[in-house]
């Protein structure tokens, strides 16, 4: 079963943890902006009503879509500047999970770009059942 998600605004990466220390005792956070767009992202997919997986493997296929400057020609496409895509998906995963799937262990291929688009957002294809043994190599 494919299920499909369209999630408006610009993407942003999972910023890096945040550390405290209460006596011995040493903590790590995310940071203030990373929660609220993860919070941001959750409420935007679960108001699309997807089926939750409680289990079995998932391939993904993520499109993060960014606004294209002004300055840059129609002929680019490729998003090569910051963020990193890796920052990206992280981001993305950690706000699905509770609402689309159970765990991200449960993610076994991720196909993921960045792109210049007319309209910033991220394009979410899940596919679930993909462990028929069918998939195996890429």
């Amino acid at each position: 079963m494919i299920q499909q998600f369209l999630i408006f605004g610009d993407p942003r990466p999972q910023g890096r943890p945040r550390f405290f220390k209460r006596g011995n005792f040493v903590g790590v956070y995310d940071p203030k902006k990373s929660r609220e767009y993860k919070q941001t992202l959750a409420a935007q997919i679960a108001a699309q009503k997807p089926r939750y997986i409680a289990d079995g493997a998932i391939c993904l296929e993520l499109e993060f879509i960014f606004a294209r400057p002004k300055s840059l020609p129609k002929r680019i496409y490729d998003h090569t500047k910051k963020p990193d895509l890796d920052n990206l998906i992280k981001a993305f995963l950690d706000s699905a999970t509770g609402v689309i799937w159970r765990d991200d262990t449960q993610i076994v291929c991720i196909m993921a770009r960045k792109d210049y688009g007319d309209v910033p957002c991220i394009k979410v294809k899940v596919r679930d059942g993909v462990n028929n043994g069918n998939n195996k190599g890429i």
